[in-house]
């Protein structure tokens, strides 16, 4: 599948790979964690492997709704298989966002709004009981993980279930990075929650389950655990 795909990056190819060898069985794990600076393409990695995958897909991916100047900008998630996979994940306004759409963060120049709500109906969602449910799927998505959803214990809890299962679907995880943006973002958490965040980040980068690849690395799946940038925020 990779020759169909020539306008990727090289290290977009190297993240594309470690997703299709995880379905052919040849990796010898279900979980990838994949990561890399804001901008980097990781969603895009796996919005092109999804057009081609044919079997059932739990999870949500996340489009990102910005006026044409940049100054306003929302998160809405896009549930799936309820949905169909967004073409773009960057839809852009000449001036007001839609007002019908349900964010789950909106910045408007230096005000940040996190709708904590959205990510109890994701634990939901995700659910062993709702996954279960139906057709059992062959991927799960989580689009993306790593920031303030963490300190919502029922979503948390979700995700290290499914860590912790040995019969499970495979799993994608898009890993939030880059210290310095996520500083602005969480900048009203009090310190007792940056520090339960921080541990709740390295339980789930620490476990054995999960293989990490780095976009903006190239085939850096080992020892990536020790990357400051993916610990803290």
């Amino acid at each position: 599948m990779l020759e169909q795909r020539l306008q990727l990056l090289s290290s977009q190819k190297e993240a594309m790979s470690k997703l299709e060898d995880l379905y052919r069985q040849q990796a010898g794990f279900s979980t990838i964690l994949l990561t890399g600076k804001s901008g980097s393409g990781k969603s895009t990695v796996v919005q092109e492997f999804l057009r081609d995958f044919s079997a059932s897909v739990r999870g949500y991916t996340t489009v990102r709704h910005r006026s044409t100047e940049g100054k306003r900008v929302a998160f809405q998630h896009i549930l799936l298989p309820a949905s169909v996979i967004p073409s773009k994940l960057t839809i852009e306004y000449p001036d007001q966002l839609p007002t019908d759409i349900e964010y789950f963060l909106h910045r408007d120049k230096d005000k940040v709004e996190f709708d904590r709500e959205s990510f109890l109906k994701l634990a939901d969602y995700m659910s062993p009981e709702q996954v279960y449910q139906d057709e059992t799927p062959e991927l799960m998505l989580w689009d993306e993980v790593g920031g303030e959803e963490l300190l919502i214990d029922r979503f948390y809890e979700t995700l290290i279930y499914w860590l912790e299962q040995d019969e499970k679907p495979g799993q994608i995880i898009v890993w939030k990075k880059g210290r310095d943006r996520s500083n602005v973002r969480l900048a009203h958490l009090s310190r007792e929650e940056m520090d339960l965040l921080d541990q709740r980040r390295r339980k789930i980068l620490d476990h054995p389950s999960i293989r990490i690849h780095d976009v903006d690395a190239g085939d850096s799946t080992v020892l990536l655990k020790k990357n400051s940038d993916l610990y803290n925020n």
